[in-house]
This record gives structure tokens, C-alpha cells and sequence, in this order.
């Protein structure tokens, strides 16, 4: 255990040597005018997003044989659509920021950024050496060419970096964040479980994502119809707070 320790004592360290700390400052800076220009200058973009999710999908639903990989799919592209709603409506990429109510989460969301710069690393290191060799042979356009390769390789290279900085934060404290989660889903579950349902069997049922008067529909009790207030007045609390958290950045 103790060898455990001062071998993730090292990975911490290694990783803010190579820059993840202070990289990850302009990361966040960098996300904080990101959504205000996205809200600025595409106000539409959620609606751009559900069309670019499901021209996706459509593509993926040809090529699925069963109908257990076709729900699959469906059931992904409505996580991906909700998801960017969150993003959307807190001004925070999930692969950055921890939800209180499930913490345990960001670990996937860093694993997949993780694996989306690998890529990004992977292409760089294929098309580096063939500029130089634009270089030598006098090719037009394959200096600026390999500039931007080397950006881009750095830029991959640090967002490796701080995604691999994070996962081993987290695995340090990841049982007290489990028992954490656990003890807010039964609160969760206590509190909204019935309002839950309602959402659940709205989305199950829709082709996309309901509306908020389609949720509604489904409302067949009284203690449904409360239990969907509350939730829907915790959210709002949630989002002007985090708004006043911004507003004092």
C-alpha cells in the first residue's frame, strides 16, 4: 500500500513537472470564452448539434445488424444530446469538471479525451515527418504545415498530460468518491425516485429527446407532479449558483 502510494506520489508529480498544472489554467480560461462566443455567435448551436447527432446516428443505423446494437445506438445519441445540454447550461466541459451528485463519472469523460488526443498525437506523428520531407524537397505550403503539426502535437501532447494528471487525482480518493455517489443517488432516489421515472419512461419513449411539456404528459399522480417540482426547482438553484460562481471568477 505504502509502495502504492509513493509510486502515484511520483505519477502526480512527473505529470506537473511536464506541465499539467499550469496547462490546465489556459484550459479553463481557454473554456470560459469558448462559451460565450458558441452563445454569442451560434446561439442555435444545441440545435446544430441535435442535427449533427443525428446524421450520426443514421449513419451508425445502417451499419447496425441487430436491434439490440440499433437501441444502443439511439440510447447514445440521447446521452450525447443531454450531455452537451449540460455543458451547455453550466458553461463547463464534462471532461474537466467533477459533478458533486456523480463524481465517479469524470473518470470516464477523462479516459475518452484521453483517447480522442492519443489520436490526435498518433496523426501528428504520421504527418510530421512527411513535411519535413515537403521541406527538403521544396514542397509549397509544408513549412506552415509543419508548424501547425508541432502545435498541435504539443497541444495533444499536454491534454494527454493533464487527463492522466486528473485519473490519478481521482484514483486517490475514488472509494470515499464512490460512497459519496452512492449516498447521493439514495438521497436521489428517496427525494425524486417517482419524478425519475416519469423522465426515465418520457426518454425511453420518444424517438428524440422530450420536451419539457412531453415529460409533463407523463405525469399520472400528484406525488409525480411534486416530487417534478422539486427536482426542477433544485436544478434551477444549482444553475444560478454555479452562474454567481462564474460572475466572481
Amino acid at each position: 500500500m505504502k509502495e502504492e502510494r509513493e509510486k502515484e506520489k511520483k505519477q502526480l508529480q512527473r505529470y506537473k513537472r511536464l506541465g499539467a498544472s499550469e496547462f490546465q489554467k489556459i484550459v479553463l480560461k481557454v473554456e470560459e470564452y469558448k462559451f460565450k462566443i458558441l452563445k454569442t455567435c451560434f446561439p442555435n448551436f444545441i440545435h446544430i448539434f441535435d442535427k449533427y447527432c443525428d446524421w450520426k446516428q443514421k449513419i451508425a443505423l445502417k451499419n447496425a445488424k441487430t436491434e439490440e446494437e440499433k437501441n444502443k445506438i439511439r440510447e447514445n445519441t440521447k446521452l450525447a444530446k443531454m450531455a452537451m445540454r449540460k455543458e451547455w447550461n453550466q458553461e463547463k466541459n464534462r471532461n474537466y469538471h467533477m459533478d458533486p451528485k456523480k463524481p465517479t463519472e469524470l473518470m470516464y469523460y477523462l479516459e475518452w479525451n484521453k483517447s480522442v488526443h492519443k489520436k490526435g498525437l498518433i496523426k501528428n506523428g504520421v504527418l510530421i515527418p512527411i513535411c519535413i520531407a515537403g521541406i527538403v524537397f521544396h514542397v509549397p505550403g509544408a513549412i506552415a504545415l509543419l508548424i501547425f503539426e508541432l502545435i498541435s502535437a504539443g497541444i495533444n501532447f499536454e491534454c494527454i498530460n493533464i487527463q492522466n494528471y486528473n485519473l490519478c487525482r481521482i484514483r486517490k480518493i475514488q472509494p470515499m468518491l464512490e460512497q459519496r455517489e452512492q449516498e447521493a443517488i439514495q438521497q436521489d432516489i428517496e427525494e425524486f425516485g417517482k419524478a425519475a421515472e416519469v423522465i426515465h419512461d418520457s426518454i425511453e419513449q420518444s424517438e428524440t429527446l422530450p420536451t419539457f411539456e412531453e415529460i409533463l404528459d407523463h405525469i399520472d399522480n400528484i406525488e409525480q407532479l411534486k416530487q417534478m417540482r422539486a427536482l426542477f426547482k433544485r436544478e434551477q438553484e444549482d444553475r444560478e449558483l454555479q452562474k454567481k460562481r462564474g460572475e466572481k471568477k
